[in-house]
């Protein structure tokens, strides 16, 4: 018998650049998907996408 462990999730911290954050944002405030939908197809946890709306206001910058 073998051992072998399954890992989930973000291998190490991801760093978007100003401009895929406000593209991510922009996208969240348009309407067509839910926030969450967002998220995850952009690879980011909800509660992350919630915190950058929160710090950038109620309008994408």
């Amino acid at each position: 018998m073998q051992r072998f462990e399954v890992f989930t999730g973000a291998a190490r911290r991801r760093d978007w650049s100003d401009e895929e954050k406000r593209q991510i944002l922009a996208e969240s405030h348009s309407g067509e998907m839910s926030v969450s939908a967002v998220a995850r197809r952009d690879r980011l946890s909800p509660d992350q996408l919630f915190t950058w709306r929160r710090h950038r206001g109620a309008s994408p910058r």
